[in-house]
């Protein structure tokens, strides 16, 4: 009977990191808001001018930035392009499925394309606006949201979050925001 050749450690190495693709962190699949979530977060407030309701606060903050019928999605684009990738399409499958909720088929919505500052100014409002109506294209053809409850804007980078650098990845976004009056 034949022995196995003796396998050194390096060799081994060099096999296992041949095998493994390696991925930029910054390439890591963003986490994907449910349509209940955003259907919160894009749904009018409550008034109520008698009592108060108290909420339990959830132990992990919501993957993202939500206040005042408005949400922060971090839907992906391919680089310089307005090409969304797999993991757009999975968040847009849920901003579709929220916007065709019973409590949201009534209202209009601006989508804000957003940038980082790297780049020139000039072309980041182009590349803004480009990918707004991409988001819109989107859900217009995929999910029949009726195209016009979708105002598509792009800002560049014009309207950073504060709490990131101007050339950080958060920086390059798509806002989603209630709008007054019906279609």
């Amino acid at each position: 009977m034949t022995q196995p050749t003796p396998v050194t450690v390096r060799t081994l190495l060099l096999c296992i990191a041949a095998c493994v693709p390696l991925r930029p962190a910054c390439a890591a699949t963003p986490p994907v808001v449910d349509s209940a979530s955003i259907v919160r977060s894009l749904s009018a407030p409550q008034v109520s001018t008698r009592g108060f309701v108290v909420e339990e606060r959830p132990e992990t903050p919501a993957p993202a930035t939500a206040s005042g019928g408005r949400i922060s999605l971090d839907i992906r684009f391919g680089n310089d392009s307005n090409r969304l990738t797999p993991a757009a399409t999975a968040q847009l499958a849920q901003l579709g499925a929220a916007l065709n909720s019973t409590t949201l088929a009534h209202t209009r919505f601006l989508i804000a394309g957003h940038t980082s500052a790297t780049g020139d100014p000039r072309h980041n409002q182009e590349l803004s606006e480009s990918r707004a109506r991409s988001v819109r294209s989107y859900l217009v053809d995929h999910y029949g949201v009726d195209a016009r409850r979708l105002e598509a804007a792009g800002f560049g980078a014009s309207r950073p979050l504060p709490q990131y650098p101007g050339s950080a990845v958060q920086q390059r976004r798509v806002e989603v925001s209630a709008l007054p009056g019906n279609p």
